[in-house]
């Protein structure tokens, strides 16, 4: 079973082992003052902001959250570990039966610390392009739903070797809607020892990773 939260504020999950095949802990849209901690998940899609910004007109925010001491295994399909996931500011599609962008809102203050991975595609996947391929399109018709202070913190591992030589992909649809986040103590590489990372659109100042392939 997954911890989902939506329209929900003030809100503690903790000390828990979590076995499924999706979120291990999932922040909807409009979800506020949350803490996660101690948990163990095992074959699931990571923590995840969102999917937000999905449905034009609508306002989602999700705002002071802190997941801390947090075991990932063996993380399922979209093998992640912390994840924001937001749809652009155009018209996209995942799939036939899950499509959306347009929406607007802010993901703001969240905090993932102290954390360790083993058998997991991305130990961050960050992104403003969610459900659209194409970059050049995404960077046309960016986000209207910001990020702003963000901040990774110690987090070990070793990954799948899926992305290999990249460990994580941080993509934002423009710097204008996508900024402050922060990537410290970072000690997370492949089977093969790469630790690169994947970052477009992203101010690298505060970032304490090797922006391998950047655009």
């Amino acid at each position: 079973m997954n911890r989902d939260t939506y329209r929900s504020s003030n809100i503690v999950i903790q000390n828990s082992v979590i076995n499924n095949g999706d979120d291990c802990v999932s922040f909807k849209p409009n979800s506020t003052e949350i803490l996660v901690q101690n948990l163990h998940c095992n074959g699931s899609h990571g923590i995840s902001v969102g999917s937000l910004g999905q449905y034009q007109g609508e306002v989602d925010i999700v705002q002071n959250v802190l997941v801390h001491n947090i075991s990932m295994y063996n993380a399922s399909r979209k093998k992640d570990m912390a994840r924001i996931k937001v749809w652009p500011g155009i018209s996209s599609a995942m799939s036939e039966d899950l499509q959306g962008g347009g929406g607007l809102g802010s993901v703001q203050n969240i905090t993932y610390d102290k954390m360790y991975i083993e058998n997991v595609d991305w130990a961050i996947e960050v992104t403003q392009c969610y459900g659209q391929k194409n970059q050049t399109l995404c960077n046309e018709n960016p986000s209207n739903l910001t990020i702003s202070d963000v901040y990774f913190n110690d987090l070990t591992g070793v990954t799948s070797g899926k992305n290999d030589p990249n460990v994580g992909t941080i993509i934002c649809s423009s710097p204008d809607v996508c900024s402050g986040i922060h990537a410290t103590n970072i000690d997370v590489k492949s089977p093969d020892g790469d630790s690169g990372f994947v970052c477009t659109n992203v101010d690298e100042e505060f970032l304490d990773v090797e922006c391998a392939s950047s655009s």
